[in-house]
């Protein structure tokens, strides 16, 4: 009986050991793979931390996120900790780079309860893990037409003929400033219309940023692309903002090369009437065109080239161009300080005239043949203002730079056309639909109803004036301020999807 009981004893202590050895291994192999699940569950938390690291967020709504996605897996969350370069605690050699990345370290304890080692005493462990996540960092160039045609909105009144003075009011029949004159009457005092909208929307767009793990370079366009910032500069957003304030609406009446193309020469001081550069045969028209787009283009890609952080670096490469008009003008090239203006025969006889000429003085000039669908390379005779700026775009793809567009009222798809001259009324928004759409690295041309070739004469684009793709039709001033949110905000969803 004794050898009998001494048997149970032994038989309930193997059991109790077999048991312990049997919850061990299980509950081993749970805390393994709840280690694993950890470590991919932080990986993903410090992802969704680095995702509110934007303008507005807290460390502390950072931290948050993280906390709220590991329980959201499940997890019990004991304690959590969240570092980034506001405050790296012992990392600042991780996280503080230069420069600036949007690098967040997440370090937490989680507790597993356990099931079977219960019987021994072990209620639940506590894991420890830690994960580095990053969103990316935005490398963005703000392009901003500024040329004359940015201040035609500003009612003025013309009150002095010799010398030419216009005053702002509303003009009544015979008494209206010119279009061409309004600029240098209304860059003071920041009266210029749109230009002055167009500079508060871009303001407030400036201002969505994250300085400075986000940079902007600032650059204008008329005649010739000018930088005002650079991305080795741009991350303050004091400097961005005094960049775009110090804009001003290209005027030609402020040198003599360009006074005819405003009909008035204010470069000594008055501003005196001269003869108005009238479209012609043998006329050079080229101080007059002032859209520069293939250099503003060539100039925010030099920008990004150089200066920008690259993709591998947690950076994404962005333009945000804003115009009213079609390609017309360049930088200077060989044999041509003013820039390239082609000659061809529209007619088919006689003597080649500039591209710009449809022969009937009241078409201005343009320098390009103004069919989009018409594509020449550059060694071709008749390469112009909007072949180079098509070539920039190509640039510009080949670099997965996202380009996003905004076309300025109804001139971008309403122009003034000569009957039967092939010129194309929606000359403009066709480029910057296609300069949106062929960089928007998805392969698909979304401004086209029909078709998949830009260039194909039988395409069929989408309505004009809507707009597609990374393309934004502002018809007037009141719209910009909503489609400059939309742009950060796909910028946001593009970064952090």
């Amino acid at each position: 009986m004794r050898r009998h009981g001494q048997i149970m004893v032994l038989f309930a202590m193997m059991v109790v050991g077999l048991l312990a050895i049997t919850g061990l291994a299980l509950d081993g192999a749970r805390l393994y793979m709840a280690r694993h699940r950890l470590q991919h569950a932080l990986d993903s938390a410090s992802l969704a931390a680095a995702n509110q690291f934007r303008i507005g967020r807290t460390l502390q709504d950072i931290q948050q996120a993280a906390r709220d996605f590991l329980v959201a897996q499940g997890f019990q969350v004991g304690t959590i900790r969240v570092y980034t370069c506001d405050d790296p605690g012992p990392y600042a050699g991780e996280l503080c780079t230069t420069p600036r990345r949007k690098l967040v370290r997440v370090e937490a304890q989680v507790e597993v309860p356990m099931t079977f080692m219960r019987v021994v005493g072990w209620q639940r462990v506590t894991l420890t893990g830690a994960a580095t996540g990053e969103a990316a960092s935005v490398d963005l160039v703000l392009i901003l037409d500024n040329s004359e045609s940015m201040a035609y909105d500003t009612p003025m009144v013309r009150v002095s003929g010799n010398p030419v003075i216009c005053i702002p009011g509303s003009p009544s029949p015979g008494n209206e400033c010119p279009k061409p004159q309004r600029p240098h009457f209304c860059n003071p005092g920041d009266r210029c219309e749109p230009f002055r909208s167009v500079r508060q929307a871009a303001l407030q767009f400036a201002a969505q940023m994250y300085y400075p793990y986000d940079r902007v370079a600032v650059i204008s366009f008329d005649r010739q692309a000018t930088p005002h910032l650079d991305l080795a500069n741009g991350d303050d957003l004091s400097d961005v903002r005094n960049a775009i304030m110090g804009i001003q609406v290209y005027d030609p009446g402020a040198t003599s090369l360009t006074a005819p193309c405003a009909g008035m020469d204010c470069s000594s001081g008055n501003c005196q009437p001269v003869p108005w550069k009238e479209p012609g045969v043998g006329v050079d028209p080229r101080p007059c065109p002032s859209s520069n787009v293939a250099g503003a283009l060539r100039l925010a890609y030099n920008i990004l080239a150089t200066q920008g952080r690259r993709e591998e670096e947690g950076a994404l490469w962005v333009i945000v161009m804003l115009s009213d008009a079609s390609a017309n003008a360049t930088d200077p090239i060989d044999g041509s300080p003013n820039g390239l203006c082609p000659r061809y025969n529209p007619g088919g006889a006689g003597d080649l005239d500039p591209t710009w000429y449809w022969g009937d003085p009241a078409y201005r000039p343009f320098c390009q043949d103004g069919d989009f669908e018409t594509r020449h390379a550059s060694d071709h005779p008749r390469y112009d203002a909007e072949d180079m700026a098509l070539d920039m775009i190509d640039v510009l793809r080949d670099a997965r730079v996202v380009v996003f567009s905004i076309g300025y009222g109804n001139r971008m798809h309403n122009l003034e056309v000569r009957p039967g001259e092939g010129r194309d009324r929606d000359l403009g928004e066709k480029f910057m639909r296609y300069m949106a759409d062929v960089t928007d690295g998805d392969n698909q041309a979304e401004c086209l109803q029909s078709g998949a070739d830009w260039f194909d004469p039988g395409a069929v684009w989408q309505p004009r004036g809507q707009s597609c793709s990374n393309y934004f039709y502002a018809p007037d001033a009141s719209t910009l301020q909503q489609i400059f949110r939309e742009i950060a905000q796909r910028i946001f969803t593009r970064i952090y999807r």
